[in-house]
């Protein structure tokens, strides 16, 4: 029957989402973001094995962390979800395909993951609006090095 649920997730995701939105996703104690790319699918930057990711952010170390391309529902899990294009007052958004563009261009890629300076509220922002901002990590400094790191990979597609 996964092909009703397919079905189900491209007729409701086709509705209530555009390509280029921001997905805030309600976790326990926190909001996980990914950019939402069409056809019931998410470009996100995601959380490391479990117990290596929570002994890292506890200590507040760097780690490596993946851009993945993963169905919406997989994403969420048991999570409600929403469109959350937060900052479209303050910053205007980059056209919509082109922030598709970039983020699928970083699937498959590991970038240093922290929770307060590089974060996935970080990466789904710079997808969308060219500035790497979290609201849940808003009195720390964005860290400059996985703003570089972004941008010369985002420089290897024809913008």
């Amino acid at each position: 029957m996964d092909w009703i649920r397919d079905l189900w997730d491209l007729l409701t995701s086709a509705i209530m989402l555009e390509p280029g939105d921001l997905i805030e996703f309600q976790r326990m104690g926190y909001q996980h973001w990914g950019i939402y790319v069409g056809k019931g699918h998410v470009v996100h930057f995601t959380f490391p094995e479990l117990e290596e990711g929570l002994n890292n952010i506890l200590t507040g170390e760097f780690f490596k962390a993946k851009v993945q391309k993963e169905r919406l529902r997989n994403v969420a899990r048991v999570s409600n979800y929403a469109v959350n294009n937060q900052l479209d007052k303050k910053h205007p958004p980059l056209p919509l395909p082109h922030v598709v563009k970039r983020a699928e261009h970083l699937v498959g890629k590991n970038i240093d993951y922290n929770l307060v300076m590089s974060n996935c509220e970080h990466f789904a922002t710079m997808m969308r609006y060219g500035i790497a901002e979290s609201q849940q990590a808003v009195y720390f400094a964005v860290d400059e090095g996985f703003v570089k790191q972004i941008k010369k990979w985002l420089a290897e597609i024809n913008e």
